[in-house]
């Protein structure tokens, strides 16, 4: 059995702590539990699509990556060293460079917004070693594969469309009527196969629990 490889940027399991605390302000949330970093800023990778058609997408997610380092000094947490990486998206630039990042000293890397290449990334992440904060990504099977170093910042597409079908619910009984049948439509890619194929069959039995009138197509 072969060896595990080890990357050269390995983090202890206190300095990931810091950071993952510290990473939660850029990848838009506030961690619960947060350990000051010492010593050296935490490198971390950022991933994100700011070229391609979801260049307008990856942008706006960069703006909040931008101004990180002044939130985290007003808060007193961790300060980090961000290495921004262009996807350009596009499943085998992410990956590519996802392996340059590590290989320039990434300890963290978060992304990259799109599920397809969130997972490419997810398994550079994971054959190295370094953790990965999923920021966006919403496909369900990029954590759904026994992945040790890959942690979600964000619901997966069943969660989204679960809480959907519960506020329709609601509408529903406000207004006193329910559609007859519904239709699910979704996008060609990554997280539309996820969602349109794997989270149809539980959204089936949950619409059956909630509407069960409505018959699905």
């Amino acid at each position: 059995m072969k060896k595990k490889s080890q990357s050269k940027a390995a983090v202890t399991r206190r300095t990931f702590s810091a950071g993952l605390g510290a990473a939660g302000i850029v990848a838009g949330t506030t961690p619960f539990n947060i350990v000051r970093a010492q010593g050296a800023a935490l490198k971390v990778g950022v991933l994100l699509p700011r070229s391609g058609y979801q260049a307008s997408i990856g942008q706006d997610c960069q703006r909040g990556v931008d101004i990180s380092a002044g939130l985290l000094k007003d808060l007193g947490l961790p300060s980090l060293q961000i290495m921004n990486a262009d996807t350009e998206t596009n499943v085998d630039v992410a990956r590519s460079r996802a392996e340059k990042l590590i290989s320039e000293g990434a300890q963290l890397l978060i992304g990259a917004f799109d599920s397809g290449q969130t997972s490419a990334i997810a398994q550079v992440a994971e054959q190295k070693g370094i953790p990965l904060v999923i920021n966006i990504a919403a496909a369900p099977p990029i954590t759904e594969q026994g992945y040790k170093f890959v942690f979600r910042n964000f619901p997966t597409g069943v969660m989204i469309l679960r809480d959907a079908f519960l506020n329709q619910k609601e509408v529903f009984q406000i207004t006193g009527s329910a559609p007859k049948t519904a239709v699910m439509l979704h996008v060609n890619d990554t997280y539309g196969h996820a969602t349109g194929d794997l989270a149809l069959k539980r959204l089936t039995l949950l619409a059956n629990e909630l509407l069960p009138t409505i018959e699905w197509k």
